[in-house]
């Protein structure tokens, strides 16, 4: 009897000690590391931002320094008024990869509020790790920028660019769209059957047209997602004097280009950074070395 109790009195002892190694395995931290870019210039933290205002971020990421799994994906969403929208989601190739660096830029939202940015790392065994920043955005004194005068150039117009940003009304040649990637919001050509058009970085048909090997759109780096809608509800024109009015009439903006254009047209959109904008067509001059005349008024 006596050594039966031993026995028993061993094994609880020793079964102690293995519900105790488990219970300390479990509670390892097998999650990726990833941690926000600082510097000058970089948010990496709360911050307030002007409405629609260009800021850049980054991140490093890397695999779990104990279970030395690869990082499987990465995925960027930000959170207006409760309403998600994903910016970026990349899934690495392969095996996967065992550390990620990258910085972004974005524009601020285009109304006064509150935006949660969140940043989620995800390895191959399924752990993830979030991060996330607020940015409030605050209204200026006026709540939009009107552009007149503005003029591109047809793809074959050796001295007038063909490429615009409707954040500071600058117009590049390709060159410099290229080098300016992140603020164009479009492009314009004149096509042998669209004619008159004005197409987003990431359409295909400006990718046709704008194909250059040193220049052309497939060699940017970022091709920004703008999309149109030509106003055939008679929108008024001189109405339109605040975000407010801009709003109303730049809905249901899905296209990725607008064709046909002519005189007097009024084309609505949305940049990539939900900015909402309006155009009126005041010029065109036909040809691949033509030129298109407008008047833009886009949210701040």
């Amino acid at each position: 009897m006596r050594k039966l109790q031993l026995l028993a009195g061993l094994l609880l002892i020793t079964g102690m000690g293995l519900f105790t190694s488990c219970k300390k395995d479990s509670t390892t931290d097998l999650s990726p590391s990833m941690n926000f870019i600082g510097g000058s210039g970089l948010v990496s933290a709360d911050a307030s931002l002007n409405t629609g205002e260009l800021f850049t971020f980054g991140v490093n990421a890397s695999a779990n320094s104990s279970s030395g799994t690869k990082l499987k994906t990465f995925k960027v969403v930000r959170t207006f008024n409760n309403i998600p929208q994903t910016v970026f989601d990349t899934t690495f190739s392969g095996n996967g990869v065992s550390t990620y660096n990258e910085q972004f830029s974005a524009y601020a939202a285009p109304a006064a509020g509150t935006e949660r940015w969140t940043f989620t790392v995800t390895d191959k065994d399924g752990e993830s790790k979030e991060l996330a920043f607020i940015i409030t955005t605050v209204g200026t004194a006026s709540d939009i920028t009107t552009f007149t005068d503005v003029v591109l150039g047809s793809y074959d117009n050796t001295t007038i660019g063909s490429s615009f940003a409707s954040s500071t009304g600058n117009v590049y040649k390709l060159a410099d769209a290229k080098t300016n990637a992140v603020k164009v919001d479009w492009l314009y050509y004149y096509g042998v059957s669209n004619l008159a058009t004005l197409a987003a970085p990431d359409d295909a048909s400006a990718a046709t047209i704008f194909n250059s090997a040193t220049n052309g759109l497939q060699t940017w780096s970022v091709r920004n997602a703008t999309r149109f809608r030509l106003a055939t509800e008679g929108a008024v024109w001189d109405n339109i004097t605040t975000a407010a009015d801009i709003a109303a009439a730049a809905t249901n903006t899905t296209e990725t280009y607008v064709n046909l254009l002519e005189v007097g047209n009024i084309v609505v959109f949305k940049t990539v950074g939900n900015k909402l904008g309006i155009m009126k067509i005041d010029g065109i001059t036909a040809g691949k070395a033509g030129t298109i005349k407008y008047t833009v008024k886009v949210q701040n």
